[in-house]
């Protein structure tokens, strides 16, 4: 079968590698639609954004990794054919993280498209294939009324989803996303659906911004770091919750002139490196957290 494969930094082919063997109750999926993640990206670059997200560092990438986890498919059993959208991770279900509830950083997971927890094998599973085994009960069964490329925005889906409960995003409250990629972009929906008072929404480039005036958000405003940051300084403190998905010192900086006493910062993406931050950005109980992925219950709720 043809898969996408991750052979190592800067290199990517399209490869012929075996079908995988299934052992029950795991069902192989046909593929049908896999969604490029900015993760994806990454990998290829040389980082490892999963482990960066979970563990807090950097660690190496398995060679020949078929990339991919934002996937929908076919399962084919007894005879009878299921359009599917998959949770592309299973976690270990035994350590506290699991036991509490936090799936997401479990540090023992296995992971679609992710490399993790598969221990030594020749190829690594992901979506990028045509076809791919996965475990029992992570496949969801989607309508007619949703297409294969549609469904692969579950994924992401559930990740903004889970960022916008770390922000604390409920009925009124000001939200500003920094950063309109597909993640921001899902955010920003998330929180209006929520019963969001207001929501800003910053990109530097015009097309996401352009995007998400037509999606409704007529205030989506095009500007780089500083001029963020500016603006930050003229709609002081104003906003309950920022999502930033970008994660640099610009956004970060902005993030902390727009947050309202109490408010909530939440990062989506974390890097390698330091950022610098005035103390006095965190008085009147201003915090920072982190959103990593999304735990079983936000795939669902997606």
């Amino acid at each position: 079968m043809k898969s996408v494969i991750l052979v190592g930094p800067g290199n990517l082919v399209v490869k012929e590698i075996s079908v995988p063997d299934v052992t029950p109750p795991a069902h192989r999926v046909r593929m049908m639609a896999c969604g490029i993640c900015g993760s994806d990206v990454r990998y290829l670059a040389g980082e490892n954004p999963w482990s960066l997200h979970t563990v807090g560092k950097n660690l190496a990438s398995p060679p020949n990794m078929v990339l991919g986890h934002e996937i929908a498919g076919i399962v084919e059993a007894n005879g009878v054919s299921k359009r599917v959208a998959i949770l592309a991770y299973r976690a270990c279900g035994r350590c506290r993280a699991c036991l509490s509830g936090r799936e997401n950083i479990c540090a023992s997971v296995e992971h679609l498209g992710h490399g993790a927890g598969w221990g030594t094998r020749e190829y690594y599973p992901g979506g990028m294939a045509e076809e791919f085994e996965v475990w029992d009960g992570f496949s969801y069964e989607i309508p007619d009324t949703i297409s294969f490329e549609e469904a692969t925005f579950l994924d992401g889906l559930a990740v903004a989803i889970h960022a916008c409960d770390r922000a604390g995003v409920v009925q009124g409250s000001r939200v500003a996303v920094l950063g309109l990629g597909p993640i921001g972009m899902l955010a920003a929906q998330v929180a209006r659906d929520r019963g969001a008072e207001h929501v800003m929404a910053c990109d530097t480039t015009a097309l996401p911004v352009e995007l998400a005036r037509e999606l409704g958000f007529e205030s989506a405003a095009q500007s780089d770091g500083h001029a963020m940051f500016r603006r930050a300084e003229r709609e002081s403190k104003q906003f309950d919750a920022v999502i930033d998905t970008v994660g640099a010192q610009e956004t970060v900086e902005a993030a902390f002139a727009l947050l309202a006493p109490g408010g909530v910062i939440s990062l989506l993406a974390v890097h390698e490196g330091h950022i610098e931050l005035d103390a006095m950005r965190l008085s009147a109980e201003r915090y920072v957290t982190t959103s990593a992925n999304s735990p079983y219950r936000d795939f669902q709720r997606a």
